[in-house]
């Protein structure tokens, strides 16, 4: 392949491939982190990348460094890197895993995007399915939905049976859709899976989100994955949010609106808009659970943020 730099070749049979591509399509870092999480959980190992100098605006995303002690101790570029692990205990028999993350490119989308799709007919690939998340305007209350889009009837049938409604959309898309629609063109069989991260909570990882997203992956392969240590996680997290969302009447308030806006919407029944949008932040403090990826350290602190809307409200004169 032109742009892959293969470290360790793999000769697979029956893979499935399963990525996420951080930017555009990770709202809240959710989609990224849930295959953080499989990497982790596989002890996957790296064996490609895909060279980013001809996809990337640098001044845009920037390489990373760090130095320590007057040394440079490492510089990293923007990065799509592929891991495999091996058919054992955690996938269907026989069946081997291609993990990939990602990065949404800037650059010539239809180069990169073919660039996967060939690599992935040459490591025989049989199903790629790829995660995203957008920003809705959802209670963190409410079980996260998942929906699907595939280009293979049996798997649109399985998503009808386990509860995946079926994607609905026209509009601006990301490079997660671009993959999709050229390995459809090619005759790869292709699956999306998509989880709305509830706007107002900016922490990140949405742990809840990324829960929901590999709960439903793994309804849909078999994967055999171990959820229970995440799921207790991503109660604690949003037992924090709602701590948080309590102190706050007006955020209370604007919560308990979008639930009642949920149920109507499933009753069938209009939905109008409250025309409240804060800017809301959530914070969290999940342990970390053996090498389980930390999340991300710019996290907003909502209560901050909560004294500081107070103090707007009630001292504007003092300004």
């Amino acid at each position: 392949m032109e742009h892959t730099h293969v470290s360790r070749p793999q000769e697979l049979e029956r893979a499935i491939f399963i990525g996420a591509f951080a930017g555009w399509n990770d709202a809240a870092s959710a989609a990224t982190w849930a295959v953080k999480f499989l990497v982790n959980q596989w002890d996957a190992e790296p064996f490609a990348e895909i060279d980013p100098d001809v996809f990337y605006d640098f001044s845009e995303s920037r390489p990373t460094a760090r130095i320590s002690g007057g040394a440079l101790r490492r510089f990293s570029w923007p990065s799509n890197r592929y891991y495999i692990h091996r058919a054992r205990e955690g996938a269907e028999p026989g069946r081997d895993v291609i993990l990939f993350l990602g990065e949404e490119p800037h650059l010539r989308w239809k180069t990169f995007a073919r660039e996967i799709v060939n690599y992935s007919r040459q490591l025989h690939v049989e199903e790629i399915a790829l995660l995203g998340v957008f920003s809705a305007e959802a209670p963190h209350t409410a079980p996260v939905q998942v929906s699907g889009a595939t280009s293979r009837a049996a798997v649109l049938r399985r998503m009808d049976q386990i509860g995946i409604e079926r994607v609905s959309y026209s509009g601006p898309t990301g490079i997660l859709t671009a993959v999709q629609d050229t390995a459809r063109r090619d005759g790869v069989s292709t699956t999306s899976l998509w989880a709305g991260a509830p706007h107002y909570v900016a922490a990140s990882p949405n742990l809840p989100v990324s829960e929901a997203l590999l709960r439903s992956l793994d309804q849909l392969y078999h994967l055999n994955l171990s959820l229970k240590d995440l799921a207790r996680a991503a109660q604690r997290f949003n037992n924090r949010v709602s701590h948080l969302v309590a102190a706050d009447p007006d955020v209370t308030a604007y919560v308990h609106d979008l639930e009642q806006r949920l149920s109507a919407a499933e009753a069938g029944e209009a939905v109008g808009d409250s025309g409240f949008n804060p800017d809301l932040s959530g914070i969290h403090n999940i342990p970390r659970i053996g090498e389980l990826p930390s999340p991300e350290q710019a996290i907003l602190d909502v209560e901050a943020y909560l004294r500081r809307r107070r103090e707007q409200n009630g001292t504007n004169d003092a300004e």
